[in-house]
């Protein structure tokens, strides 16, 4: 593999603080890490390394019980923003908790827990009889978004104190009905029963069986503390039965005065199944809305009701009439034009165009080409990475695992930092990746606004021969299946889909066993670059001798999976 980083870059990648992580000094690692696993003894050349944490971890691991407890916190206490250190620390409040230890829980104690183990450290401090503050119960409550057998001690003793009000309930009932977690609603209802009677349970059949309970609602006496939950049964209703939802809510509205919110709601909802049904009523249903009721996909769905009707002018109209924010997105440029040329207004369509063509995306540069314009692409990846921290614990042991060439862990490290770090940091984090030719982390973390446009991090050009050698043997252009690779598995060549898709370029084994047979490719191994190259380039030239050469239903069928 090669990279087209100025070379400023990539040697800041090989400075300093860094070098730890880029240079490898032949310790196997991976090896050192199955004996900690196992039980056995290990020595590590070099203490500071980052990867010596894994070690101390494993071995801290095997039975928390029997290593010195100061040794167990000095561990944890020494980076406690790293994923190691997170988990050996909630492993061993759940170990001590378990163990009725409840004073070493306590000591483990810190800010970022997970739910469970915040609960066990809640139940420590009341079996110590130590203070306990109501809000602090509360807000533990108020986070509790599931049955957590952990929390009862906390949640009991909240009880207990007055401290589940009707109001507290109730908003933790509503959220659960919302998140559609009926577990936890179910759980709720006999102690709401009292205070709120058979709302209780009408509100959960209208949020569970939205369906038959809008039957039953036309029947049942009104109560208008009901309209917000069959205002959200009626919206739940529309993605399966568009024209239904309409007659319940119609038939409602004449026994429940319905807030505005609650009005636009439902019709928002029902419009917009409407029309991805294609019914014709859902041009009229978003008609009757006042703009103000529409978010950006009713207005996205009013535009597509209106093409599919062919109804060019209105749909004209409604590009008109959408905020700026979205009629200058590209994409909706790009459709004002063609709506525009339909409609024969030339000139408006070129001002269009020209509003869609300054982006660097798929739409303007379809508007680009339109009006015979330059693409919108000005690189502006940094010489250097922008300031950061370079010591954090993640960032150092996700580098130092992709070092010594062991991906997974080196993922679930930079992963794991993703969901942590400042934008600034990513950025950071990005640079250093795509600098080390880890092009799938650099592009995951570089996936934001402000770095939109730093092409040579984001769209690497990785094994640059093999992508050219298949393309021109294939009579395809490289950088169709460079931009392939790239969408299919961000250049990762272990990447593996849900559907069973591997490699590079995402190919299924049923397919890449036929493709190598008709194209004598002998033992293919689908995680290794070269090959994957070599069958996912034979396959696209297939899928595009078969379409006519249509570039963008190969693609698609590509996408799609064999029977396309």
């Amino acid at each position: 593999m090669m990279t087209l980083f100025r070379s400023g870059l990539f040697a800041l990648a090989c400075c300093g603080s860094v070098s730890a992580l880029a240079t490898e000094s032949g310790v196997d690692f991976e090896a050192l890490l199955r004996d900690a696993e196992a039980g056995r003894n290990w020595v590590a050349p070099d203490a500071s390394h980052p990867l010596v944490a894994f070690l101390e971890h494993a071995t801290l691991a095997r039975d928390i019980g029997k290593v010195p407890f100061d040794r167990l916190t000095s561990f944890v206490d020494r980076h406690p923003e790293g994923r190691l250190e997170k988990s050996l620390r909630e492993k061993a409040i759940e170990h001590f908790a378990n163990a009725n230890v409840p004073a070493k829980v306590l000591q483990l104690d810190a800010p970022g827990l997970d739910l469970a183990s915040d609960c066990r450290v809640a139940a420590a401090r009341l079996s110590l009889k130590q203070p306990v503050e109501r809000t602090a119960m509360v807000a533990l409550y108020e986070r509790a978004d599931r049955l957590t057998p952990d929390c009862a001690p906390a949640f009991d003793w909240l009880e207990r104190q007055g401290g589940l009000s009707e109001a507290l309930l109730l908003q933790r009932y509503e959220r659960a009905l919302v998140q559609r977690r009926f577990d936890v609603a179910r759980t709720l209802r006999s102690k709401l029963a009292r205070h709120r009677g058979a709302w209780v349970d009408r509100s959960y059949a209208l949020h569970a069986e939205p369906a038959t309970a809008l039957l039953a609602a036309a029947q049942w006496p009104v109560d208008p503390a009901l309209a917000d939950a069959i205002s959200a049964a009626v919206a739940q209703l529309a993605r399966r039965q568009p024209s239904v939802a309409e007659t319940h809510r119609q038939v409602l509205s004449r026994r429940y005065e319905f807030s505005a919110d609650q009005q636009a709601r439902m019709q928002r909802a029902i419009a917009i199944y409407a029309a991805a049904d294609r019914l014709p009523q859902a041009g009229p249903w978003f008609d009757r809305m006042p703009a103000e009721w529409l978010d950006a996909d009713a207005w996205a769905w009013r535009l597509r009701a209106a093409i599919g009707q062919r109804l060019y002018a209105p749909a004209l109209r409604t590009l008109e009439g959408m905020p700026a924010e979205l009629r200058e997105d590209s994409h909706f440029s790009w459709l004002g034009g063609r709506l525009a040329e339909i409609s024969g207004h030339t000139e408006v369509a070129r001002t269009w165009f020209t509003q869609a063509a300054q982006e660097a995306n798929f739409h303007g540069f379809l508007a680009a080409d339109r009006i015979d314009a330059p693409y919108a692409l000005c690189d502006a990846t940094p010489a250097t990475p922008p300031t950061g921290a370079t010591e954090e614990i993640n960032l150092q042991r996700a580098l130092a695992w992709w070092s010594a060439g062991q991906r997974t862990r080196a993922f679930r490290e930079f992963w794991y930092g993703l969901q942590q770090w400042s934008p600034p940091l990513r950025q950071h984090a990005g640079l250093l990746a795509a600098a080390a030719n880890w092009h799938d982390a650099a592009v995951w973390a570089l996936n934001g606004a402000e770095t939109r446009n730093w092409y040579q991090a984001r769209f690497p050009l990785a094994w640059p021969e093999a992508t050219r050698q298949q393309a021109r043997a294939n009579g395809l252009h490289p950088s169709w299946v460079r931009g392939l690779i790239r969408a299919e598995s961000t250049w990762n060549p272990n990447a593996r889909s849900g559907a069973g898709a591997v490699g590079l370029m995402q190919v299924m084994p049923a397919t890449a066993r036929g493709v190598a047979r008709r194209h004598g490719i002998e033992q293919p191994s689908l995680t290794n670059p070269d090959d994957s190259i070599a069958l996912g380039s034979a396959y696209l030239a297939e899928l595009t001798e078969k379409f006519d050469g249509q570039i963008v239903l190969a693609t698609a069928a590509y996408n799609a999976g064999p029977g396309a």
